[in-house]
């Protein structure tokens, strides 16, 4: 491994024989030796070693283990002539944020945190099988899988100005619900509006420090006000996609003369059938978690509409941003302007000022980059900055480091009680129906070193910062 910045390790493609480009890994020297340390190092290796890469593997620095390819990547393949992996995107398709400021100041919500936690909890149903009040016919779950968050305009559920300040406006061009497997629209029938569990939660935070004053009126982000925070994808109905097309492209990869560095890191041509078919499928399921996060802020916008007098309605997005996509984009490749694919694994988008595709009201600042920390934990907002177009394909940091994945973590000792230590550090905890002691488990946080690491290496500059009030999760 060689340094090549502050902030910036490589391991060459030399580094293994079957490596196509070299892995680049955004850590400070605070980061670096975890990271090593990691089983994440390994699988990003071989996650380099998939067909038709260009450019080299970025590693974020808050990158942990995760199925296949490591969480925390971004691998770029040449449109078209590259391949596509639905592993190095996920199985929770479109896992992401979103942001609601408000101009509420936390002495109006004093002595209210409790009950806003219990709200939140009767409100919204959470869980791995968590099931919503809201049961769709599988036609239906179709529409919302074309729509995205317009679905929800339709349904009363948005406001305009909820998809102008979400990336992509909330919805994605050319879904194919189509393609999508009878059990994945039975789950997405009953799952809409529901959060899910693990690391999924919707937080009541104050906000503590504000560090850059012009980004921060343009988003409506005050100190001493209250923000909400929802952290969660596609559900069920996006799993079963990634699943079922892992499933069929490992049937057809040979096909192809394609020999996967690890089953669940199989992929397929960009031009082939399977390809279309699993983008097709892909982008129903972004669209679907779009739709989730917005029904989600509507139902916060009713408990704070229920428990202080209407303040619901003076909560507006500040962002909606996608953890874990694969889209086209063109970026510029050992100094070729050329067209990629890009797979983002718990990476976020972080397109520099001025770039196209960013929502309007931030066209000449840059994309927000939502942070959000462990659950319960100090979270950060960001702004992408044009070195990130050259460093890291236009992406960023997704959350907080971790020293193991939340699988390793849950087979690893007894469950640290997070509920009990967030309750004594003056955080209300609301945990959903069915939620196990495991999903409590004590992951090692460090999100000020990954801030300060991608900020550092200039991916991302500091916006304000967020302090936990209240969190409900599954």
């Amino acid at each position: 491994m060689t340094r090549t910045s502050d902030f910036t390790w490589e391991i060459s493609e030399s580094f293994r024989e079957a490596m196509r480009v070299p892995v680049h890994i955004i850590a400070s020297e605070e980061l670096i030796d975890d990271i090593l340390a990691s089983e994440a190092i390994e699988q990003a290796i071989r996650t380099a070693m998939l067909s038709g890469l260009v450019g080299h593997l970025v590693v974020m620095p808050d990158v942990y283990s995760g199925q296949g390819a490591p969480v925390g990547i971004v691998a770029v393949s040449k449109w078209p002539v590259g391949t596509i992996a639905p592993g190095a995107i996920g199985h929770d398709i479109n896992a992401g944020v979103r942001l609601l400021g408000s101009e509420v100041k936390v002495e109006e919500a004093e002595g209210h945190f409790d009950a806003l936690a219990d709200a939140l909890k009767a409100h919204i149903s959470s869980g791995v099988d968590a099931e919503g009040s809201m049961s769709l016919s599988k036609n239906e779950v179709d529409h919302v899988a074309q729509s995205g968050a317009q679905w929800a305009l339709r349904k009363d559920m948005a406001q305009q100005d909820d998809l102008v300040r979400a990336e992509e406006g909330g919805r994605l061009n050319e879904a194919n619900p189509d393609k999508v497997s009878e059990t994945a629209r039975s789950l997405g029938a009953k799952q809409l509006g529901t959060l899910g569990g693990g690391q999924h939660f919707i937080e009541i935070h104050a906000v503590e420090e504000v560090f850059n004053r012009a980004a921060a009126v343009t988003m409506g982000l005050k100190e001493g006000t209250l923000v909400a925070q929802i952290h969660c994808g596609s559900r069920g109905y996006g799993r079963q996609i990634c699943a079922d097309y892992i499933d069929r492209f490992q049937g057809v990869a040979s096909s192809y003369d394609i020999t996967p560095p690890d089953p669940n890191l199989v992929s397929v041509p960009l031009d082939s059938g399977e390809a279309d078919d699993y983008m097709g499928a892909m982008r129903a399921a972004a669209n679907y978690a779009y739709a989730n996060r917005q029904v989600l802020a509507h139902r916060v916008r009713e408990v704070f509409d229920e428990l202080l007098d209407g303040a619901g309605q003076r909560f507006k997005t500040v962002y909606d941003v996608a953890h874990n996509l694969g889209q086209v984009e063109m970026h510029q490749v050992n100094g070729k302007h050329m067209r990629c694919y890009v797979h983002r694994k718990g990476a976020a988008r972080a397109f520099g000022p001025g770039t196209p595709g960013i929502s309007l009201p931030y066209r000449a600042l840059g994309q927000p980059v939502l942070v959000p920390g462990t659950m319960g934990e100090t979270s950060w907002v960001m702004l992408a900055t044009r070195e990130s177009m050259q460093k890291s394909f236009g992406s960023a940091c997704h959350g907080a480091g971790r020293t193991m994945s939340h699988h390793e973590a849950n087979h690893h000792a007894e469950p640290a009680p997070l509920d009990e230590e967030l309750e004594r550090e003056g955080v209300h905890v609301r945990s959903g129906d069915g939620a196990s002691s495991a999903s409590a488990v004590e992951l090692k946080e460090n999100i000020d070193a990954v801030v300060e690491t991608v900020a550092g290496a200039g991916l991302a500059s500091k916006v304000a910062r967020l302090r936990p009030l209240a969190v409900m999760h599954g």
